[in-house]
């Protein structure tokens, strides 16, 4: 495993691991281990900008891919919540700029109109702190399918 909380563009869902595991076109799907032989994740993609078998590959976190299986089996669909925000980081310089006594949180970029966010008083330049009683210390620890 290289990273967690992964995006790739246009991915509003999914927090990918990013990997160094062989994922070309038409092999993903298999297992991600871990050290102690574990499934972790599920090789998902790759992220190529070429278009060939070099790039990035990506796997879909197994709690993730649990809950989604999960939910089929229960209700014959996923569902996901949404904030309907945008977020960043919020680093050392912006955290003086808020009058913070250290970084953290998630920074709201924007708010989609009349969307849930928008609706319960959120708007660019808030900081989020806390999401349902757990403290956000960065932005990836919001919960991704919260957002956009």
């Amino acid at each position: 495993m290289s990273a967690k909380s992964r995006s790739l563009p246009g991915d509003a869902v999914v927090p990918f691991i990013q990997t160094d595991a062989a994922v070309n076109p038409g092999n993903s799907g298999g297992p991600l281990f871990n050290l102690d032989g574990e499934v972790i994740g599920i090789n998902s993609q790759i992220f190529s900008r070429s278009g060939g078998f070099q790039g990035l590959a990506f796997a879909i976190p197994i709690d993730v891919a649990l809950d989604v299986k999960d939910q089929i089996v229960k209700h014959g669909k996923v569902s996901h919540g949404k904030l309907g925000v945008t977020v960043q980081e919020v680093n050392q310089a912006l955290a003086e700029s808020f009058g913070m006594k250290q970084p953290g949180g998630a920074l709201v970029g924007s708010v989609q109109k009349n969307g849930p966010g928008a609706k319960a008083g959120l708007e660019p330049g808030d900081v989020i702190v806390k999401f349902n009683d757990q403290p956000i210390r960065r932005s990836g620890e919001l919960p991704r399918w919260s957002r956009r």
